[in-house]
């Protein structure tokens, strides 16, 4: 990683300010007690990483739409709908609980459980239990697609991410996501 010379400055006078030695962990937060200015500057490391973390993911889930979308007629948020049903109990999800377990909103997910719907891959159920309450269920022919889609999936995954990677550095990679997940975006 380039760190760029006006940080090691400002890293060495926030250093010298608050008696640590310059480069070490606590550099952000010193650098920002020390220079009132450095709060609106992302150091070339910190940023260079965060660009690079967007790039993976947009590499990667570009070429999974591309590819779900070419062999199996399916987006990428489609193909998750139908990977959370299969994996439910009976292949059926309330529509909110689908929403939320995939992150989609309500309106899109209905959206696209109406387009599967239209395809014969999903049919839509009513909660016996609660009159609002509508549930998505997976037909068996959707559950046979999403066998198949799955091993696109899987196979795009490696191509353009695992493969690319030691076992070493998945392993350290899953744990880092994992924490980032773990605390959430208010950092709890």
């Amino acid at each position: 990683m380039v760190i760029d010379a006006t940080h090691i400055e400002v890293d060495a006078l926030a250093a010298a300010r608050s008696g640590r030695a310059p480069g070490t962990a606590a550099t952000a937060a010193a650098t920002a007690a020390a220079e009132p200015s450095a709060l609106t500057v992302v150091p070339q490391a910190r940023e260079a990483v965060l660009i690079s973390l967007l790039r993976a993911h947009a590499d990667l889930t570009r070429g999974l739409d591309q590819e779900l979308s070419r062999a199996h007629g399916l987006t990428l948020s489609a193909y998750e709908i139908l990977s959370r049903l299969s994996e439910a109990r009976d292949g059926a999800l309330r529509m909110s609980d689908l929403a939320a377990q995939t992150g989609l909103s309500v309106s899109r997910v209905s959206r696209l459980v109406d387009q599967l719907c239209d395809r014969g891959i999903v049919v839509r159920r009513p909660c016996a239990d609660d009159s609002r309450a509508v549930y998505a269920k997976l037909e068996p022919v959707g559950r046979e697609l999403i066998g198949h889609a799955q091993a696109t999936f899987h196979a795009v995954v490696d191509a353009r991410f695992l493969d690319r990677l030691s076992c070493d550095e998945v392993a350290t990679l899953g744990g880092l996501l994992d924490r980032l997940h773990r605390r959430g975006p208010d950092g709890a």
